[in-house]
């Protein structure tokens, strides 16, 4: 079972393993009042970066996943690829596919084999992360579950949560924090404007 390091700690939903690098790698910045970056020093970053790769290996067996030795360079490049990610699901579900220019430019190997056609991941180092959560966006996008994960929509909060619920509805990461707080600000408002 995979740790989820990222998200475990924002206290949300997890999106299935086909998406444990897109989901781990958005949320390794949570909240503006969490404060943690999980990218802003090496030994954190690497530390989480180790762990997602175990995990990743763990539920993709059948490609080879390289150790990858992050140098302070390549921490810039990692925020780069989170905020590509950031960008996509940012757009929403109905506007998720009408932008001309990608998100996220990463090469991916396919191959047509006795199993059909399969991708995988290429390059090395910061290449190979964008590589796999480009090919994870495909696979979700092509099993329905692309549409499902989500950004919370209380404005300040970036966490990433998978929506399983069934029909695709939830706004917040976790509707006791989030939720309460917007509800709070409608009903106030909503007492402001009928008091006025």
């Amino acid at each position: 079972m995979p740790r989820f390091d990222a998200t475990q700690r924002l206290s949300t939903s997890f999106a299935p393993a086909m998406l444990l690098l897109t989901q781990e790698l958005a949320n390794t910045q949570g909240p503006v009042t969490y404060q943690i970056d999980l990218l802003d020093e090496l030994g954190t970053a690497q530390g989480w970066l180790d762990g997602v790769l175990e995990d990743w290996q763990t539920e993709h067996p059948q490609v080879t996943v390289p150790r990858i030795r992050l140098r302070k360079v390549d921490l810039e490049q990692l925020r780069t690829v989170r905020a590509s990610v950031h960008r996509l699901l940012s757009r929403g579900q109905e506007r998720l596919f009408t932008q001309d220019t990608p998100d996220l430019d990463a090469p991916v190997n396919v191959k047509a084999g006795p199993n059909g056609v399969e991708g995988s991941p290429v390059g090395t180092g910061i290449p190979w992360i964008a590589s796999a959560t480009a090919l994870e966006l495909i696979l979700a996008q092509q099993q329905d579950q692309l549409r499902r994960l989500k950004l919370c929509h209380n404005p300040g909060c970036d966490v990433v949560f998978h929506d399983g619920s069934k029909n695709n509805s939830r706004a917040w990461h976790d509707v006791a924090t989030c939720g309460n707080r917007a509800n709070m600000r409608a009903f106030r408002e909503r007492q402001r404007t009928a008091g006025a």
